[in-house]
C-alpha cells in the first residue's frame, strides 16, 4: 500500500498525543477535542472543494470510507452553504 501524504506528520502527532496522555491526560483530552474539531472542519472543506471539482457523492464517500448516502448526509449541508447565492 502506498504511503499517504502527511503520514509522517500523523505519526509524530500520534506519538506526541500518546506522550501527553501519559503525562497529562486531561490536557490530552482537551487537545484531542481541538484536533477533532479541526479535522471535522477540514473534512467539510475538502468535501466542498471536491464537490466543486465535480466529485460524486460516491467518490467523496470512498475517500472517507463511507457510503455515498453517508457522505451526502454528512457533507451536503456544507456543499449547499458554500454555493453562491
Amino acid at each position: 500500500m502506498p504511503e499517504q501524504p502527511g503520514h509522517d506528520e500523523t505519526a509524530v502527532l500520534r506519538a506526541r498525543l500518546a506522550a501527553l496522555t501519559s503525562s497529562d491526560p486531561f490536557e490530552a483530552l482537551a487537545m484531542s477535542a481541538r484536533l477533532e474539531a479541526l479535522a471535522r472542519a477540514a473534512a467539510a472543506e475538502a468535501a466542498v472543494a471536491a464537490s466543486r471539482q465535480g466529485a460524486s457523492w460516491s467518490e467523496i464517500g470512498d475517500a472517507f470510507g463511507i457510503s455515498k448516502q453517508a457522505a451526502h448526509q454528512r457533507f451536503a449541508k456544507h456543499v449547499k452553504a458554500a454555493r453562491p447565492r
